[in-house]
């Protein structure tokens, strides 16, 4: 038993040590996270604002929900990519950690 969680313990070390490497790429996409996560709780019409200079745009509550919620799962699933392939494609990971700035900006109208 002591063993095992002598084992445990190691892999988690080592798992938060690659995680520190990566703190300056996977703190700006857990802070974009967290902004779609408040989107998602306090649904309002100006925070739906991709499409507002439309001329066919109209705002439906269920509709900016549901896209919302399709949006945090996504970039849950993008997360899980990026922490699977930091130990063989560094690269990928900093890319796909670094795509929440440029999704962040199209989401807050920041361009």
């Amino acid at each position: 038993m002591a063993k095992i969680l002598n084992i445990i313990k190691k892999n988690l070390l080592m798992a938060f040590k690659l995680l520190w490497q990566f703190k300056w790429y996977i703190c700006p996409y857990l802070l974009f996270y967290v902004i779609l996560l408040m989107f998602y709780i306090s649904p309002s019409p100006k925070q739906y604002n991709i499409w507002m200079n439309k001329e066919w745009f109209t705002y439906n509550r269920q509709t900016y929900v549901a896209l919302t919620e399709l949006m945090l799962i996504i970039f849950a699933l993008l997360f899980l990519i990026g922490t699977s392939n930091m130990r063989n494609h560094p690269l990928l990971a900093k890319l796909i950690f670094l795509s929440s700035l440029f999704f962040g900006a199209v989401f807050l109208e920041i361009i």
